[in-house]
């Protein structure tokens, strides 16, 4: 029974989506084509026409085009982890909340910079080998 009334639930759903979806999208484009251009074509321009047919890029249309910021990979990495950036004092951090060992309620905020959060990870990385090297090959008194 539950499961015919959330399948009549679904179906409701989507039947209601499309009576209110935008009739601009649903209805088919009426709109006429743009007439092709009567200019006759070049068969082979010449070596001073070509010079002439280059591209002009003004620096004044580049510097009105919107720039995005590029994003650095580790920055990209460190979102992927789950860590948000932050401004703290004029400097970009990323912080991520981590549970506490050995408490059930326990939540601390880990926070530092892309480079420092590298360090980290490499030094917990090197301890965990070395404690790898030394249990697989055990010194005997």
């Amino acid at each position: 029974m539950r499961f015919a009334v959330r399948v009549l639930a679904c179906v409701g759903a989507g039947a209601v989506s499309l009576a209110v979806a935008d009739p601009s999208t649903t209805a088919p484009d009426t709109t006429p084509a743009p007439a092709a251009a009567t200019a006759p074509a070049a068969t082979a321009p010449t070596p001073g026409a070509r010079a002439s047919l280059a591209p002009t890029a003004t620096p004044s249309s580049a510097a009105t085009a919107p720039v995005k910021p590029a994003v650095d990979p580790e920055e990209k990495r460190l979102i992927a982890m789950g860590y948000r950036p932050v401004m703290r004092h004029g400097e970009k951090v990323f912080c991520k909340l981590v549970d506490e060992t050995g408490s059930r309620l326990g939540v601390k905020k880990e926070c530092g910079t892309p480079k420092e959060l590298a360090e980290q990870r490499t030094s917990i990385r090197e301890q965990v080998e070395q404690q790898q090297r030394l249990q697989m090959n055990p010194v005997s008194n």
